[in-house]
């Protein structure tokens, strides 16, 4: 299958000491729940914000539907999060003055999914006329994931998306990116300290230090249904 994403050598430095990232190599298949796994501070989030053009690297090459992005002008790179990619993080960021049909809205672009049916789906078709300080941190989170959805990105980048949210809705946020990966085709990178997300991922991306440590297929996913979440391990 053809990479999605491909990541060549990426260096990422802020200053002569602060080295983030010292030359990640990664591809990324199209319809697959991928994790990056690793500690605070391992470079996980960098490399995410640098994978979805929020960041430019210092040097090395970010291939999205084999375009490079890093020679993207602003519009361009405008035009790549409104049709291709979306970002999901623990903080909800919807807008408290807007419905939550309204907050959905606001990710539509030119090939949108129905509106119902994605909040059918998630189980908030009779929050759509609730405001956010009406609603659960898990209703909340769904609202975020139906915004970024709506649009049938290619690629849906997640930064800690269950960081504030218990072991329940946790579980029941996982299942639902599963069910778009399965659904839709869409293409996830969930970054995470969590290791028991990452064995319900096809592929677990273990980071630390700037550097990939592990990189390995999982051949035998779990279901999130099937992890005793109350458990650390």
């Amino acid at each position: 299958m053809e990479a999605i994403i491909e990541v060549s050598e990426v260096v990422k430095n802020y200053n002569d000491r602060d080295h983030v990232l010292k030359g990640i190599n990664l591809s990324f298949e199209a319809g697959t729940f991928n994790v990056l796994l690793g500690q605070s501070g391992s470079g996980k989030s960098t490399l995410l914000n640098i994978m979805s053009g929020l960041l430019k690297p210092t040097s090395g090459t970010i291939l999205i539907n084999k375009k490079n992005i890093n020679n993207f002008k602003e519009k361009q790179l405008a035009s790549l999060r409104r049709n291709t990619i979306s970002n999901i993080y623990q903080d909800y960021m919807l807008l408290p003055e807007l419905t939550v049909q309204e907050n959905i809205e606001l990710g539509m672009s030119k090939n949108n999914l129905n509106l119902n049916d994605i909040a059918n789906k998630l189980g908030i078709i009779n929050l759509l006329d609730k405001y956010p300080d009406e609603l659960s941190g898990g209703q909340k989170q769904r609202t975020a994931i139906a915004r970024a959805i709506i649009k049938k990105p290619d690629l849906l980048f997640c930064d800690e998306a269950t960081g504030a949210l218990d072991e329940e809705n946790s579980k029941q946020v996982i299942e639902l990116l599963h069910d778009v990966v399965k659904t839709y085709g869409i293409t996830v990178i969930f970054a995470t300290h969590n290791l028991k997300i990452s064995l319900t991922a096809n592929r677990i991306i273990t980071v630390g230090n700037g550097l990939v440590v592990q990189d390995k297929q999982n051949e035998s996913p779990l279901l999130p249904s099937e992890i005793n979440w109350g458990i650390n391990i």
